[in-house]
């Protein structure tokens, strides 16, 4: 199988000037943030950078909703007009800004406390405002939250590190409820599921499924789950062993960390499980199908990839230069066809180079 470069089926890459710390697609909407507080919108269709600003970074999350981007970003939490980019409010939080969610009750944002003398999280809270940036309630706990989704019920829920780890339940006017989980071992990456189920992965490489009341924990693994994303049915696991674990129940390995999964393109139009590693220095890009675990592609990248996002047939990779590649299925599987084997990969990669920039122009 012929190894491609990244670059060479990118159909858009733009810069951010640092390290990217966030990536969203939301219908036409590219957004991506950086390590040192850049925040920049572009169309997807056109290309085009719609908007950019600066702000105190790290940017740690972001969400568009109702024609507004909420931003989760160094000690704050921002309001920007999603057309403009233009400031609509901001609050500053207690510590570090690192998630935020919005619902039909309200904005919650949650924040955390990091103690340097004993290298550990002492406090984190968790903020609900209204629309208007006034601070309706907030929550204080001893644990760092490693996952913060909106629970269908109403609320949100969290799944927690040491000292308690578990979950736990929020709801607007209600005290926060902690729940365990079986084997208690701490949380460290979680994705909404479907039919309203939460996918929380903890540091023993056990994956636990809640849906309702029902919480139900699966195997042990050689590793801490790295990363997870799951499609209607199925879901998946990146560890730090760099093994990827499927719920079908195939399992495949190879060398370097797991840094993210996301469900994105293939050659053949259909989805594969795509999964950036990195080992000691070096990055690659691998694509799995999503039925037995075999590799459809593999790319080089000479930057590490900590973040993808993907919606429909387009999937974002930002990178630890500040890069961002977006790669759309239509555009690979023709780039794919046309290949020759490999040989002409890098001449591509010079001949897309120069044509996004006539596109930039």
């Amino acid at each position: 199988m012929a190894v491609h470069s990244l670059e060479s089926v990118s159909s858009l890459k733009r810069e951010l000037g640092s390290a990217c710390t966030v990536l969203r697609i939301d219908g036409d909407n590219l957004l991506g943030g950086s390590q040192e507080g850049t925040l920049a919108c572009w169309s997807i269709d056109s290309g085009n950078e719609r908007w950019r600003v600066e702000v105190d970074g790290p940017i740690s999350d972001i969400v568009l909703e109702d024609n507004r981007v909420y931003v989760a970003a160094s000690s704050d939490l921002h309001v920007l007009d999603a057309n403009s980019g233009e400031a609509k409010w901001s609050r500053p939080l207690e510590g570090a800004s690192d998630y935020v969610q919005v619902s039909e009750g309200g904005i919650w944002a949650a924040s955390s406390v990091y103690e340097i003398e004993i290298s550990d999280y002492v406090e984190s809270t968790v903020w609900m405002f209204d629309s208007e940036g006034s601070l309706q309630q907030r929550w204080s706990f001893p644990e760092r939250a490693w996952h913060f989704g909106l629970h269908d019920d109403g609320g949100v829920l969290l799944g927690l590190g040491r000292p308690r780890c578990g979950f736990l339940r929020i709801r607007s006017g209600e005290k926060s409820v902690h729940h365990t989980l079986e084997g208690s071992s701490p949380v460290t990456v979680g994705v909404c599921g479907s039919d309203g189920r939460f996918l929380i992965g903890h540091s023993d490489g056990s994956v636990s499924i809640l849906s309702g009341s029902d919480a139900s924990a699966g195997e042990e693994r050689s590793s801490q789950v790295r990363a997870i994303c799951n499609s209607k049915h199925d879901w998946f696991s990146g560890h730090a062993s760099g093994e990827v674990f499927s719920s079908h129940g195939w399992g495949v390995s190879a060398l370097g960390a797991v840094e993210s999964l996301a469900l994105g393109p293939t050659d053949s139009e259909g989805i594969g499980i795509w999964t950036s590693r990195w080992n000691d220095g070096d990055s690659s890009i691998v694509v799995l199908d999503a039925k037995d675990g075999s590799t459809i592609l593999e790319l080089e990248h000479a930057h590490r990839i900590r973040h993808i996002d993907s919606a429909g047939s387009n999937i974002a990779l930002g990178d630890s230069g500040g890069r961002i590649h977006l790669v759309e299925g239509r555009v690979l599987s023709r780039r794919l066809e046309d290949d020759d084997g490999g040989r002409d990969d890098e001449r591509r990669s010079r001949l897309m180079g120069r044509l996004r920039k006539l596109r930039e122009a």
